[in-house]
Formats: C-alpha cells, sequence, structure tokens
C-alpha cells in the first residue's frame, strides 16, 4: 500500500491512540473490578452491530428531500455504491464517525453514571468498528478461505448489487433478522440473477 493508501486509514490510527489513551486514563481510582470491564469490553463489541445497522439503514441510505441532505448521504455513503472497488470511499472519515463516537461515549457515560465504565464500552465499540472495517475491505478486496468470511463477502456483495434495501449488516446479518431485512444467500445463482448482477456493477 502506498503512503497515500496508508493515510485512508487516519481514523483507525486516531481511534488507537484515543481508546489507549481513556485506558490508561480509566486505570486506578474508582476503576470498575475486571470482571465488570470484561462485561463492559463484550457488550460494547456487540452492540457495534447495532450502531453498524441503525446507521447503514437509517442514515446512510436515507431518501432525504434537502439538497443538503441529498449530499450528505451521497458523501457519506452512496458515492461507495456508484463504485464499490474505490478503496478512496470504502473507511469510514473523522467528520462523520468522531461525532457518533462521542454521543456514544457521553450516552453511556450519563446511563452508567462513570466516565471510566463509559470509557470500556466505548473500547468495545471501537474494536467492533475495526472489524467492520476489515471485514469491509475483504468484502471489497480481499479474499479468504474461511467460510464465514467468504458468505459475509457475499452477503455484502448482494447489498451492492441486488439488495441496496436489504442486508444492511456488514460484520453480522444478525440485526437483519431481528429486523426484517434479512434474505438468505443462495450457493448457486441463476443466470438471469448474473445477467442483473453484471447489468448493476459500475462500468
Amino acid at each position: 500500500m502506498s503512503i497515500k493508501g496508508w493515510k485512508k486509514l487516519t481514523p483507525l490510527y486516531f481511534y488507537a491512540v484515543v481508546v489507549l489513551s481513556l485506558a490508561a486514563a480509566a486505570r486506578g481510582g474508582n476503576s470498575p473490578s475486571r470482571g465488570s470491564i470484561l462485561i463492559l469490553l463484550v457488550f460494547g463489541f456487540l452492540s457495534w452491530g447495532l450502531v453498524e445497522y441503525v446507521l447503514h439503514r437509517f442514515v446512510f441510505h436515507f431518501d432525504a428531500a434537502s439538497v443538503f441532505g441529498r449530499k450528505f448521504v451521497y458523501g457519506a455513503h452512496l458515492k461507495h455504491h456508484e463504485n464499490p472497488k474505490a478503496t478512496d470511499y470504502l473507511f469510514a472519515n473523522l467528520q462523520i464517525s468522531l461525532p457518533i463516537a462521542t454521543l456514544y461515549w457521553l450516552l453511556a457515560w450519563a446511563v452508567l453514571g462513570t466516565w471510566r465504565a463509559a470509557t470500556y464500552l466505548l473500547i468495545g465499540v471501537v474494536a467492533g468498528y475495526f472489524c467492520y472495517e476489515a471485514l469491509h475491505f475483504l468484502a471489497h478486496h480481499g479474499r479468504s478461505r474461511l467460510p464465514l468470511f467468504r458468505y459475509l463477502k457475499k452477503y455484502h456483495l448482494l447489498h451492492h448489487y441486488r439488495t441496496p434495501d436489504l442486508r444492511f449488516g456488514v460484520t453480522s446479518p444478525v440485526f437483519d433478522l431481528l429486523f426484517g431485512t434479512f434474505r438468505p444467500v443462495r450457493n448457486r445463482v441463476r443466470s438471469t440473477d448474473k445477467k442483473q448482477e453484471q447489468t448493476a456493477r459500475p462500468s
């Protein structure tokens, strides 16, 4: 990857520094017990799937009426649908992700009553976000021998090329199942489906 290519990963560097700094600051004092920390990390990691689903379905595919709204949705996500292979549009940018991460941390602080507990929850969310970016990149540019990764790749590409109003989960189809936007992945693709997919693919 070129130097320019590495710059696209700036959000990942940024969040790595943020969570490491917050984790160091959260140690000691009234820090939660090890068991509580583990629960918070796991819950935060699992909650990423819901954050991902809500953003993808209700924000990034929002049918905006205003010019500003359409520009925002296009810049945030729809330009990625126009050219799914372009790495320039593959990774989330800080202008969008940072306000969301900040809001998540503040809400967690308000609910849990302590910024230290909210920090461990945020660390779990960021770990989920890192997994999302890795799986999203793999779906568009990678190959894997693992059946699970091959399934997730096919599932996501079906969202792009056949059902943009369905299959919103990237790291997992769990929330698609819960909210009625899941469709199964067939192992065999009919010739008519292949033609439709080729037609839907950008030139």
